[in-house]
């Protein structure tokens, strides 16, 4: 399943919600799934002194160890689309010329191979400027092309924020915001593309993660918890994406990250970091797949916002107990979940095919209390649903979430299996 609905009737949303969120089918497996867990998390930060330690080519560090672009090495492009020429009169990336520069990665072994990654990142794009990601992958020896994660800026006064559909070949495909490679890998490289149009002005990289995946290996069931959160419940604003009556209703994912913003708002007393859901959704509109649901868009948005107060990353976790390590830290969790009628008792909708929804704890014997926008107003969207059905849901998305936290704190351990 991958439905990209846009507009649904009343009716249909009186029983359902489609997919508002990316929600691409895993690979397909041959004979019985390994068990085991299958999620690792890859990052690099500027914080950390990782992103110097990339392969550079029109690129340098600055002192707080983040990417620019080199004004002496950066390289002249130009877009091979005219202004206004490609995809519903927008354009590719600027309609004129531009300068870039690339870092890449060291080569990140995983010991015992993904066939999924979802990349994140943490830029910030001034007007005139815009950053893409690539990933390769090495499949039995050999390295795959580079596939296209997305081309992003903040706003759109200068390229159509978007992700890069018909990459398939005989190695993998992108599907929006994912790569669903048809055998396993063993090692991943990642590459970040600078452009700006303008002289004095350049993007700025300050993290990059991605959430590596063995889709053939399947969590047996929700981990054991040790109860660090039970009882524990965050005042996370609850907002309807159903009250917009001009796209709300696909609305689900910005809709979600808009609570994460208003918490951290509250909670930082930073009153920039909250906007209206609209809002939301028009900075993270991708132009190719047509929706706001592109899952590392809207971690992007959220870590643009305010001059970059906070970090924001899409991780994929086998379990609630890493969520329950980062609700007793005081960091909320956005989930993406799926689930047909009769699974999720008490669910705001019938069924969904992709659907997000807000972590904000846990009751004292473990079930989750969350924000589901699917509700039909902001007073309704607190809701408390049983664990192992709620597991089951998000499990269709391979645990799929989105983190935010403040700016120059590190990320709370949250139990997943990094990557070194």
């Amino acid at each position: 399943m991958n439905a990209r609905a846009r507009v649904l009737s009343a009716v249909l949303l009186a029983t359902c919600i489609w997919a508002c969120a990316s929600s691409p089918p895993s690979p397909s497996t041959d004979g019985t799934p390994e068990t085991g867990s299958p999620a690792r998390l890859w990052q690099k930060t500027a914080v950390s002194g990782d992103l110097a330690r990339f392969s550079r080519d029109g690129t340098r560090v600055t002192a707080e160890g983040a990417l620019e672009l080199d004004p002496s090495t950066a390289k002249e492009g130009t877009d091979p689309f005219p202004a206004g020429g490609w995809l519903d009169g927008g354009s590719f990336y600027n309609g004129g010329t531009f300068r870039v520069g690339t870092a890449t990665s060291e080569v990140q072994s995983v010991p015992g191979g993904f066939d999924s990654v979802v990349p994140s990142f943490d830029a910030q794009t001034p007007p005139g400027t815009w950053v893409k990601l690539t990933v390769s992958a090495r499949v039995e020896g050999t390295w795959t092309k580079d596939y296209e994660l997305g081309v992003w800026a903040f706003d759109t006064t200068t390229v159509a924020r978007h992700s890069v559909d018909g990459q398939g070949d005989d190695d993998g495909n992108v599907l929006t915001d994912t790569l669903n490679l048809k055998r396993r890998a063993d090692a991943l490289r990642v590459t970040v593309h600078l452009f700006s149009e303008r002289p004095d002005t350049s993007p700025r990289v300050r993290a990059l993660a991605a959430a590596v995946t063995d889709t053939r290996r399947t969590p047996p069931r929700d981990l054991p918890s040790d109860r660090t959160a039970w009882g524990v419940v965050l005042d996370v604003p609850g907002y309807s994406q159903m009250i917009y009556p001009d796209g709300g209703e696909v609305w689900c994912s910005p809709t979600s990250t808009t609570m994460l913003l208003g918490y951290w708002s509250r909670k930082l007393g930073r009153a920039d970091l909250e906007h209206p859901v609209p809002t939301a959704a028009a900075h993270t509109y991708d132009w190719v797949y047509k929706g706001t649901g592109n899952w590392a868009f809207n971690t992007a948005y959220a870590a643009s916002m305010s001059n970059g107060a906070l970090h924001g990353l899409v991780a994929r976790f086998d379990s609630f107990a890493p969520v329950e390590r980062l609700i007793a830290a005081g960091i909320p969790v956005s989930i993406s979940i799926a689930y047909e009628p009769g699974e999720l008792p008490g669910g705001a909708a019938r069924r969904t095919d992709g659907h997000l929804i807000v972590v904000r704890g846990f009751t004292d014997t473990g079930d989750v209390v969350v924000n589901d926008p699917a509700f039909g107003s902001n007073e309704t969207t607190h809701a408390t649903y049983p664990r192992a059905e709620l597991w089951r849901a998000w499990q269709h998305s391979r645990g799929a979430s989105y983190v935010l936290w403040p700016a120059g704190t590190p990320l709370p351990e949250p139990g997943l299996l990094p990557l070194p």
